[in-house]
């Protein structure tokens, strides 16, 4: 399994709002470094970050009610790390833009940063 099939999918499984197999694909020891709170941000571990991914579902589920969008960039693997970039936009206004940084070691995800450019 390549690195960024792995962080497809945690996407997938994001999308299909099963948040236990999405947090699954990170490792143990994984963090999750939301691009919120005071720079460079909130760290999340992993008994944290179903709360987090709920609540990130319940926005995105508040953003499709709204006609909010949210698109997708391709994943770009680069050794290590898989990149993203994150666009929400409302009538073709963007409100957020955002890049994902992936760390995958051994098949899980290590760090999930996120950079942030509202």
């Amino acid at each position: 399994m390549s690195n960024t099939d792995v962080v497809a999918g945690f996407f997938a499984a994001g999308e299909a709002d099963d948040v236990a197999a999405a947090i699954a694909h990170f490792a143990e020891d994984g963090v999750w470094i939301a691009a919120e709170g005071s720079e460079p941000g909130t760290t999340y571990r992993k008994p944290a970050m179903s709360e987090l991914l709920t609540r990130l579902i319940a926005v995105r589920k508040e953003y499709e009610a709204k006609g909010v969008k949210i698109a997708y960039g391709d994943l770009v693997e680069a050794g290590d790390k898989v990149y993203l970039e994150i666009v929400i936009s409302l009538d073709g206004k963007v409100l957020d833009r955002s890049i994902d940084v992936f760390t995958v070691v051994d098949g899980r995800i290590a760090v999930k940063d996120v950079y942030r450019k509202a």
